[in-house]
Order: structure tokens, then C-alpha cells, then sequence
């Protein structure tokens, strides 16, 4: 004998845990793409020179 009430709940816990690690993998790979751009960005400006000439670029 099987109760439908705790199926339900289990099935339930089964889904948000599986929505929980998709969600937690999704923010890794943005704070790792952040990081990557944004490290990226930096190298592309310190390869630029900038010249002042009387207060003017």
C-alpha cells in the first residue's frame, strides 16, 4: 500500500532539488563568464597607449 501524499511529496522534493542545481550551475557559469570578460576587457586596455598633449587626448 502506497501513499499518494507522500509520492507527491517526494516527487516534489525531487523536482526543486533538481531545479536548485540547474539554478546553481546556471550562476557559476555567469560569475565564471563574468570573470572571464571582464578579465579579458582589462588585457584589451592595458594594450592601448594613451597620449596627453596639452590636456587633450
Amino acid at each position: 500500500m502506497e501513499f499518494k501524499s507522500l509520492k507527491n511529496i517526494e516527487t516534489s522534493f525531487k523536482q526543486i532539488r533538481f531545479f536548485g542545481i540547474v539554478f546553481v550551475f546556471l550562476c557559476a557559469w555567469i560569475v565564471c563568464y563574468s570573470l572571464f570578460s571582464a578579465y579579458d576587457f582589462a588585457e584589451r586596455q592595458r594594450q592601448k597607449i594613451y597620449v596627453l598633449d596639452g590636456g587633450k587626448s
